[in-house]
């Protein structure tokens, strides 16, 4: 069995000794709870974006914070050693108990769109954001370099995850995970003489996209490109201008190629949004977006032709093909710098990840 987390020595026996504790008390859970009307099984409802983060002004006066340093450490320890658990069982309701919000919606796709199994990592030394909060819900983020287990002569990324709970009394949850670029770094956190971060609130106005309106400005652009009302709020790049770019190239291709007629856009998600203060202003924000594209046949043109479908949507639909309309729905998960609210600086994304989390066809 691989090594869950941290890649410490001697510390394999224990983590496995938690790992499997985790799953016989969240196994009982499983078996305790109904799933709601959307198949879920033991979720909790998300809390409104401006719930995630901190009231303005976003630190604790208090001595102690409601989440220390130490504690966000061993549950985040707990938690990937018990996905590990998961992992090496294929156990996606475990899988499912572990997750919350986005995360929730990728981890069937994680599951079931796997060639054999779910893929399985060996983690790093983390790096932890903490922000000192004064309420529920409580939450921390965590860079953390990942590598594959299968396949150590792979090149390691950089996860970068959010966990939260809302209640006192209920577990962490994995709310937000996404991927560093390969070609980018995180900017320092501004941090406490404790090492605490900020975080801001979700209606904050210091930085240039206000976290609550940043899903919507980055679907605006990601649709209209350079065209857009909010030009110059994002830096271009393959996850907004190049978004535009392939999408018009898409449309012309499927009507040309394929007599279909094609759309794809872009919407924020009900998801909670979260941002920490950086080093001399700015913010570090994560959050999601869905994305829907469409095919549908050109009238007498379109008619019996048959498209493939993508390969992350198949694990959905029992037909390789379709004759008439489909429909894809992506969920990604994005994390961007912010810059101050004067700065002349747009902001950049600078990590992502995404998995077709719905499908329908005729």
């Amino acid at each position: 069995m691989g090594r869950a987390v941290f890649g410490r020595e001697g510390g394999v026996d224990r983590l496995l000794r938690r790992a499997l504790a985790a799953l016989a008390v969240l196994l009982a859970a499983v078996a305790g709870c109904t799933a709601d009307g959307a198949g879920r099984v033991g979720s909790t409802g998300s809390p409104s974006a401006g719930d995630a983060t901190a009231t303005a002004g976003g630190a604790q006066a208090a001595d102690e914070p409601a989440v220390t340093l130490r504690e966000a450490a061993r549950e985040l320890e707990e938690l990937l050693a018990a996905d590990d658990v998961a992992r090496a069982s294929g156990e996606e309701r475990l899988a499912l108990e572990l997750a919350r919000d986005g995360q929730h919606a990728v981890t069937p796709a994680i599951y079931r769109s796997a060639d054999l199994a779910p893929p399985r990592y060996v983690w790093g030394r983390p790096t932890l954001l903490v922000p000192r909060l004064s309420e529920f819900p409580h939450w921390f983020a965590a860079l953390v370099e990942r590598r594959e287990a299968d396949n150590p002569r792979a090149a390691p990324r950089t996860a970068v995850l959010v966990l939260m709970r809302d209640a006192e009394h209920v577990p962490w949850r994995l709310a937000f995970s996404s991927l560093l670029d390969e070609d980018r770094e995180v900017p320092p956190v501004a941090l406490d003489e404790e090492g605490y971060a900020t975080a801001l609130a979700t209606r904050d106005e210091s930085i240039k996209i206000s976290p609550h309106l940043i899903g919507a400005v980055h679907a605006t652009i990601a649709e209209e490109g350079t065209v857009a009302f909010a030009k110059g709020l994002f830096a271009p790049g393959p996850y907004t201008t190049g978004y535009y770019t392939e999408i018009t190239e898409s449309r012309r291709l499927a009507k040309e190629r394929d007599c279909m007629n094609y759309d794809s856009i872009f919407a924020a998600t009900t998801y909670p949004v979260y941002a920490l203060r950086l080093e001399g202003g700015g913010a570090l924000v994560f959050y999601s977006l869905n994305r829907t594209t469409t095919w549908h046949p050109v009238l007498k043109c379109g008619e019996g032709r048959r498209l493939e479908i993508p390969k992350g949507a198949r694990w959905l639909l029992s037909d390789p093909s379709i004759v008439a309309q489909r429909q894809i729905v992506e969920t990604q998960q994005y994390v961007s710098v912010v810059p101050g609210k004067n700065a002349a600086a747009p902001a950049e994304v600078i990590a992502f990840d995404g998995f077709v989390t719905k499908a329908s066809a005729r």
